[in-house]
Order: structure tokens, then sequence, then C-alpha cells
């Protein structure tokens, strides 16, 4: 079975192919994930790619997803997780309080006057290139060849990608997208 985790950062998973532009994080391989990926066509029976997509803006993730589209099975299933701008969006106007915990215990960088504020605009300022919500997610990985349903954290239809996210939706404001080749039942 080939698994291959992208953006693994100082995160890698054993038993997986980690793949990071980064060679201080180690991985098996080193590449551009803005470019075409080395791996085989139909190579792959999971991708999982937690806090990366968001380094992308749409055409860039267009071909990311492209690449991973090409490199998965037709069972195969890719996995996303990343920052939720409309869950980001609801908390900085409905639980202020609640986007400043999840900043100060998960994130640490310090805020310049302890707001929620502060919060919003530290976000989008170091979270990445682009903030996706679902509908956004979803219309970019259907033009690349994708259904794309949401999950729940730690749950996947691909049992190697079970337990396996990072952020817990009580830390974080990740959402948990589960892709598959277009035509192909999913599960969430």
């Amino acid at each position: 079975m080939i698994l291959v985790n992208f953006g693994s950062g100082p995160y890698p998973l054993a038993g997986w192919i980690n793949v990071d532009l980064d060679p201080a994080g180690r991985p098996d391989v080193v590449a551009d994930l803005s470019r075409t990926l080395p791996f085989a066509d139909a190579c792959a029976d999971a991708i999982f790619s937690e806090d990366f997509v968001a380094q992308l803006e749409p055409d860039a993730l267009r071909g990311f997803l492209s690449e991973c589209r090409r490199m998965l099975k037709p069972e195969g299933t890719l996995r996303v997780l990343t920052p939720d701008l409309a869950r980001f969006a609801r908390l900085f106007l409905d639980e202020p309080a609640t986007l400043v915990r999840f900043w100060t215990t998960a994130v640490g960088v310090p805020l310049p006057t302890g707001t929620a504020a502060d919060v919003l605009n530290l976000g989008m300022k170091l979270a990445g290139r682009w903030q996706y919500d679902v509908e956004t997610f979803s219309r970019v990985a259907s033009s690349a060849g994708f259904d794309v349903a949401v999950s729940r954290y730690g749950e996947s239809r691909h049992p190697a990608m079970r337990g396996i996210d990072l952020r817990k939706p009580d830390e974080a404001v990740s959402m948990y997208l589960e892709c598959v080749p277009r035509g192909t039942v999913s599960e969430s």
C-alpha cells in the first residue's frame, strides 16, 4: 500500500512517504508541491495533507489537486485538513474568547492587544496565501476531478487515515475533507 503525506513539515507519519519542500523536517522526498509531483500515475492508495493547501491560491490549488488526482488509484482517497474560513469568521463574530483561546494555546504567536481582532489579522497574515471554506475548496477540487465530502476529526473512509489528524476541532478552526476521484461513492 502506498500512502503519501504532502506538506509533512516536522510531523512525518510513520509508514507513509512524507513529502515537503523544507529538508529540515527530514522528509522522505523533498519536492515543491506547486509543481509536477515526482510520483507515477495511479500509484497512491491514500494521500494526506494537513495545513498545506492554504499556501496555494485557487489556480495553484487546482494544479496540486490535479496532480493528487493523477497519482491516486481509482479507489483512493485524498484527505485534506485546512483552516475553515467560515468557522474562523463565525468564531470571530460569535465566540471571540474561544478564538483567542485557540490562538494562545495552539498557535502561541503573541497577540498585540489580546483580542479576537488580533487573531483575525494575524491568522489571515500568517496562515497562508488563501483561506478556503468548504464551498470554495469543493469547487476547485471538482474542477480537478474530485468529489468532496466533509468528514469528522479522526474519521476517514480510508482505514490508514483514521486517527492521524493533528488539529482537534476544540483547539483549531480546521475543516476535514475527504476527496475521492469523481464518480466513486464516498463515505464520511
